[in-house]
């Protein structure tokens, strides 16, 4: 009986390097974790308000006024391949502004000028020299000036058999009369500051971190055999201890 308790212990203690060389499962994990940062941003404007003050007063000023001028028919009568021509003077003021309207049954030509001395072609339909404005071979057409000085200019007209119609398309003169004229009578600038703050916060928070879990160590062949040759052993000291009782 002796001997068998013999041969448990031995076997105990042969098993106790197994026992110890085994280890635990354990398992590791994490919490999730926040962070909170902020931000802070500052924007600043400036605005300018510009005011103008203004006075008025009684006296005269220029303005223009209509001149109403009358509709006018000029006829032409030329020989074949010749041109016969019309001048019409206008007496104006700095400032005067023409609109006439000219419409003409054949081609005719316009020139103004600043003077009443002037030279035709031989065949009488173009003019010799400079003019201040020119309209060439027109059935209809805007003159369109305004006169830059005191003084009398004259409107050439050449054209073959035809008849031209000169209607008035609003022109105006300048005159003196009183009013109520208005200036400035002083400027003032302002100057506004703004400014504005704005706080942005962040937040980010990291997920739990997936389980991790240790797994034992994988017996090797060496072990293995020791294993059984410790099993053998412990076996054969139970059989031999049971022949001697």
């Amino acid at each position: 009986m002796t001997s068998q308790r013999i041969a448990v212990l031995v076997a105990l203690v042969l098993l106790i390097p197994l026992t110890v060389a085994l280890p635990l499962t354990t398992l590791a994990s994490s919490h999730p974790t926040t962070y909170t940062t902020s931000a802070e941003t500052t924007l600043t404007s400036t605005s300018i308000v510009l005011r103008t003050y203004f006075g008025s007063t009684q006296g005269t000023e220029l303005v223009q006024t209509p001149m109403n001028l009358p509709p006018k028919a000029i006829g032409f009568m030329a020989p074949e391949g010749k041109c016969s021509y019309y001048t019409l003077p206008v007496t104006v003021t700095s400032g005067t502004v023409l609109n006439l309207k000219m419409t003409s049954t054949n081609p005719a030509n316009l020139y103004l000028l600043p003077t009443y001395v002037f030279q035709t072609s031989p065949d009488g339909c173009s003019l010799v020299g400079g003019a201040i404005l020119s309209a060439s071979n027109f059935t209809a057409y805007t003159m369109h000036w305004t006169a830059p000085e005191n003084g009398t200019f004259y409107i050439l007209i050449t054209g073959p058999n035809t008849i031209i119609i000169l209607n008035d398309q609003g022109s105006t003169k300048p005159v003196q009369q009183d009013a109520a004229i208005t200036y400035a009578t002083s400027t003032e600038t302002n100057f506004n500051d703004y400014s504005s703050t704005s706080t942005t916060t962040y937040t980010t928070t990291t997920p739990d971190a997936p389980p991790l879990y240790l797994q034992p160590p994988t017996l090797s062949s060496l072990e293995i055999v020791g294993l059984l040759i410790t099993c053998l052993g412990i076996i054969l000291v139970a059989v031999l201890s049971r022949r001697r009782v």
